[in-house]
């Protein structure tokens, strides 16, 4: 438990997220600081549209109704946000008043200044 009390305290100060750990640090982490945060695989998004759903106080059937589908698909959509397409899933965060926002990862950055003729990955 102090190991978590120590991480709740470091978060806001970070304000970075790698939501890598558990489904509870993933909660964790996101009440505690959603303006900016790192994902790296397509199984992050669920628990992401979940937590941005919820923080803007809207109901699945809300935004299925600005998204101009059914509650029932839109529940499908946010369990199984992997297969989203980019379109649908940029205008969800667009209702959700989310913005995406693509960086390079600071290693790889690094990486191409010292070698410009190469691609970082």
């Amino acid at each position: 438990m102090q190991g978590l009390s120590c991480l709740l305290n470091l978060l806001p100060t970070i304000c970075k997220l790698d939501i890598r750990a558990s489904e509870a640090v993933n909660e964790i982490q996101l009440k505690t600081c959603m303006s900016q945060f790192i994902v790296r695989t397509p199984d992050q998004l669920s628990s992401l549209l979940q937590a941005f759903r919820k923080e803007a106080g809207l109901t699945q059937e809300e935004v299925a109704l600005r998204l101009g589908v059914s509650q029932q698909t839109y529940s499908a959509m946010e369990r199984n946000a992997d297969k989203v397409g980019a379109a649908r899933l940029l205008r969800l965060f667009n209702i959700l008043g989310v913005e995406v926002a693509l960086a390079k990862p600071l290693q790889a950055s690094e990486a191409s200044s010292s070698s410009a003729d190469k691609p970082a990955w």
